[in-house]
């Protein structure tokens, strides 16, 4: 899908986030937390905090329940059309309030509502909070169309969302599940209108691709190492080049590892179910070269012959202007390297977590064929977890946008979530040059940023789509 007209040059909001800063330093103290102190009595709730004002936007604070979800609501100094459009925001992480979409989207007349959930961290125990979010919304008034946000981890979360919005809880309790949902509280979400997903993570399997296969106690297994000259690392350039027949065995340990903890924490579980368990509720689990976040052991992070360029062709936003429909290249350099004395350590690659979190995020099953390529994840059973953005995206069937940034390491991931979404009106695209967090990685790439934005908001003018 081509979008036929060049947008409206308007300056970047970026300078506007001290003014955001400043005002999330004052909202920041009266947020109730459980961990902070106790709930307020239903008299002495304060649905909202008076406005902070920038020249484009005001921010103001939304109380969305009387616990655990609280909401910052972006509006344009003048609202025009645009304001007709409500973006809603959310994110595992615990504040959303000043991520760039936020005041990106308010300074081009969206209303923008960043979500944050404070409570329980089971993957389904955010849909709630985010659908107050999107309710909270709708009731604004002129609103006419509410869409769905998500960046990063952010992305499978709100795909999830989607498709249980959608679908009911049955979209993510089904026995295919190596960790069904729980329903409690997700009939009835209320339901978006479009959904943006901006350089998504694939979910459990993000975290799957990290287990490293080298890990045996307190040695380490030669023929499984990524981080060894023998098997092509280049530690002094921080980068590897690995062949094809050491990319198979790693792939295979991988999966076989894999499979192994999936199974450890099953057999946990079942004890703590029977009461044999060393809690009645769930238990410690530590995983030893897991990494965390983007450290672990991805061959695809220091090698970028892997999830290298997709297969189709798509829309790549080039930093001159022009948007031609090519295989997109990732242009990222070398990233994930490690120190080799931090290996074994308990911050960085290491999974301290519990069973039931760990089987509910990150447990994925993968098949014989298990393997990452130049343009290609396959082997991989999608549909075996509950956060499997790729499974989730098939039950998406609202208009769907996805873009990518090229200077990262998602440019396949994200075209394979592209291809799973159910919706008939999808786009995807990819920010030439534009890294994670959507900054340009080289000067020659140009304001990724506005790029970015830009394209969003023409996105969503798109003509007869909202």
């Amino acid at each position: 899908m081509r979008l036929s007209s060049t947008h409206d040059q308007r300056p970047s909001a970026l300078w506007a986030s001290f003014a955001a800063v400043a005002a999330l330093t004052l909202f920041a103290s009266p947020v109730p937390s459980q961990a902070q102190q106790a709930p307020q009595a239903p008299s002495a709730a304060r649905p909202e905090i008076a406005p902070a004002r920038a020249e484009t936007f005001t921010t103001r604070y939304v109380r969305l329940a009387q616990q655990e979800t609280e909401g910052l609501l972006y509006e344009p100094a003048k609202a025009g059309e645009n304001a007709r459009i409500v973006l809603v925001y959310s994110h595992p992480n615990a504040n959303t309030f000043n991520e760039p979409l936020g005041r990106e989207m308010a300074a081009r007349g969206y209303r923008v509502l960043m979500v944050n959930h404070r409570g329980d961290t089971a993957p389904e125990a955010y849909l709630p909070s985010i659908s107050r979010g999107v309710a909270f919304a709708r009731s604004l008034p002129g609103v006419s169309r509410v869409i769905l946000v998500g960046h990063s981890g952010g992305g499978h979360m709100v795909t999830l969302y989607q498709n249980v919005a959608e679908h009911g809880p049955a979209a993510c309790s089904g026995p295919e599940k190596i960790y069904p949902c729980k329903t409690e509280g997700l009939s009835g979400l209320a339901r978006p209108d479009g959904l943006v997903l901006l350089d998504p993570t694939l979910g459990a399997f993000h975290q799957m691709s990290a287990v490293d296969p080298a890990v045996a106690g307190d040695k380490r297994i030669a023929a499984f190492d990524m981080f060894t000259a023998a098997n092509g690392y280049d530690l002094a350039g921080k980068r590897a080049r690995y062949t094809s027949a050491f990319a198979q065995r790693f792939h295979r340990a991988q999966a076989d590892r894999n499979a192994r903890i999936v199974a450890d924490a099953q057999a946990r579980l079942k004890l703590i179910a029977a009461g044999k368990g060393h809690f009645t509720d769930d238990e410690p689990f530590v995983i030893p070269g897991l990494g965390q976040n983007a450290a672990g052991a991805r061959l695809y992070q220091p090698d970028v012959s892997f999830v290298a360029h997709t297969k189709a062709p798509h829309i790549l936003l080039r930093a001159d202007g022009e948007r031609p429909e090519q295989v997109i290249a990732s242009v990222r350099p070398p990233s994930g390297q490690q120190a080799l004395d931090s290996l074994g350590s308990l911050s960085l690659m290491t999974q301290n977590t519990t069973v039931r979190r760990f089987l509910a995020a990150s447990a994925i099953r993968t098949r014989a064929d298990y393997a990452i390529t130049a343009d290609d994840i396959v082997g991989v059973d999608w549909n075996s977890a509950m956060t499997s953005t790729p499974a989730n995206a098939e039950g998406v069937t609202v208009p769907a946008l996805l873009l990518t940034m090229s200077c990262h390491y998602l440019v396949v991931p994200d075209e394979i979530i592209f291809d799973h979404l159910g919706a008939k009106d999808k786009t995807f695209a990819a920010v030439e040059g534009a890294t994670h967090l959507f900054n340009a990685c080289r000067p020659e790439y140009g304001d990724t940023v506005k790029r970015t934005f830009d394209f969003v908001d023409g996105w969503l003018q798109g003509k007869g789509r909202f």
